[in-house]
């Protein structure tokens, strides 16, 4: 786990990082198979994170402090206990799963026996480790603590951020570490459609509710129209203040046009660390 390539020959040390439009894993808008040596497996997932996070911007006294959509560093410490922690007898790689809603981390290996999820949730548990080797490297680097308080500094930075303590589940040989946002659920306010409406347009109000926007293209895709039906649609939604335009013509694309949540006028450019970005309504 230390050399320069340890999947060309352990190839389930390699990270499955997927991140996925919606609640479930229908679809997909980014997904990276993360390898490396045991500090780049956590280097490189950070990143990946990061990249399909949201991201809130603050001012800040004369500067826009940035505000990640979880603690990142709550996150690095679930990677970090998945990496070091995994049973790796198990020929089968460590997922990380991204959702609007939640993060999910999956690590190949139930608990270490005593050990059970209640002694984790109510911060009675004794650490145990099956791969001391790992441990201790990452200890001695001060990646991580050997005394267990990874999970009590977990639950401090989801604190921080006004988030539930994460969730542990066990799931057919894997362990699992959930990350939820609540805050996704308020999001979006309720929206009364109008009834004039056309089928295609009520359907594009829920699309957006769930994925932020669409371009004139993806919503011919969508409903199968010709680019005169979707350009009269939108048009039509655009004028009944349903939806606004964001950027140029030929790279623009509408957002639902929301009181309080969204002002008049986005930015044309976003911020180079989300290309093309589903961007929250709340973090505008």
């Amino acid at each position: 786990m230390f050399g320069r390539h340890p999947s060309i020959e352990l190839s389930h040390t390699i990270i499955r990082a997927d991140r996925y439009k919606g609640l479930d894993v229908t679809m997909w808008i980014d997904r990276a198979d993360i390898e490396g040596d045991a500090f780049t497996l956590v280097d490189e997932t950070k990143k990946f994170m990061l990249k399909n996070m949201r991201l809130a911007y603050t001012p800040k006294g004369f500067e826009m402090e940035m505000k990640t959509e979880y603690p990142i560093e709550a996150l690095k410490e679930a990677i970090t206990n998945a990496v070091v922690h995994r049973d790796y007898h198990i020929g089968e790689s460590l997922l990380l799963k991204m959702f609007d809603d939640r993060i999910e981390i999956w690590s190949p290996g139930e608990l270490l026996r005593p050990l059970t999820i209640s002694q984790l949730m109510d911060l009675t548990y004794t650490p145990k480790s099956r791969n001391m080797n790992i441990a201790n490297v990452f200890s001695r680097r001060k990646l991580m603590d050997k005394r267990g308080t990874g999970i009590l500094r977990m639950n401090k930075f989801c604190d921080e951020w006004n988030l539930p303590h994460p969730e542990y589940k066990e799931r057919t040989g894997y362990f699992g570490i959930i990350f939820r946002n609540p805050d996704y659920y308020t999001r979006v306010p309720e929206i009364k459609i109008s009834a004039e409406l056309n089928e295609r347009q009520k359907k594009a109000i829920e699309y957006l509710k769930i994925n932020y926007k669409v371009t004139p293209r993806e919503y011919k895709q969508l409903f199968n129209v010709s680019d005169k039906t979707a350009r009269i649609d939108l048009k039509d939604m655009e004028k009944r203040d349903y939806i606004i335009f964001v950027g140029s013509k030929k790279t623009g694309y509408y957002v639902l046009k929301l009181p309080n949540k969204l002002p008049n006028k986005l930015p044309n450019k976003l911020p180079n660390k989300l290309p093309n970005k589903n961007i929250g309504l709340k973090d505008i």
